[in-house]
């Protein structure tokens, strides 16, 4: 069963009862984000969104529900902020030399944006297989986005294989970047780096690997 296409909770009619629902799920995400896992309870939700713990049972019938319809709105609203940056980059037709940094830079911003509620999610998918499900889809369409943006410039990159290459030199910078910001590492090195300099050296590093040799970035 395809996890996008799962109810989580009941739909509300009125525009109060979508307002109410909005307000709680809101109150979910900010608790997941600033105590975790561990310390959410429906008790804090309800006093957060000042709704009932029966409110919440007549719109979730879990706990689990509530925090898996969080997930997929913060995960829509990544993907949102993905399409904007891409078509903003697209845009600009850029040459891989510029387009990689460009890439790397915005991709990178954006798990720093929802790094808060990605920490509790990736926690989560250990013991929720929906969520973690569901973590994977979006992932998985949300890094081929940025992939296909960088194989417009296949022609560029001198490795035998381009389309293995793009994949291998993101993944390889998704990881340092995901270790930077603790994204389900558990020695994340968050402060210890400079963000802005991390950016750069691993636009550098994926362009000497793209491109073969130093010679051809300058």
């Amino acid at each position: 069963m395809s996890t996008d296409t799962t109810e989580f909770h009941r739909e509300p009619k009125q525009s109060r009862s979508r307002a109410s629902l909005e307000r709680l799920l809101r109150a979910a995400a900010d608790l997941l984000i600033e105590k975790g896992y561990a310390e959410f309870t429906l008790q804090e939700v309800s006093k957060r969104a000042n709704v009932s713990i029966g409110s919440i049972y007549n719109r979730f019938n879990s706990k689990e529900n509530l925090i898996r319809q969080v997930q997929r709105n913060e995960l829509e609203a990544l993907e949102v902020d993905s399409a904007v940056a891409i078509n903003m980059i697209r845009r600009q037709n850029l040459k891989l030399r510029q387009l990689v940094p460009a890439v790397i830079s915005q991709y990178g911003d954006i798990l720093r944006k929802y790094q808060g509620i990605l920490r509790p999610l990736m926690e989560i998918s250990v013991v929720d297989e929906v969520v973690r499900e569901i973590g994977k889809q979006h992932a998985w369409q949300n890094t081929e986005d940025f992939l296909k943006l960088l194989l417009e410039c296949k022609d560029e990159i001198t490795q035998p294989d381009p389309t293995r290459a793009v994949h291998r030199g993101f993944m390889y910078a998704y990881s340092a970047l995901s270790r930077f910001l603790g994204l389900g590492f558990v020695d994340a090195t968050s402060g210890e780096e400079d963000w802005d300099e991390m950016l750069e050296d691993l636009s550098e590093i994926t362009l000497h690997y793209l491109l073969g040799h130093p010679d051809n970035i300058r």
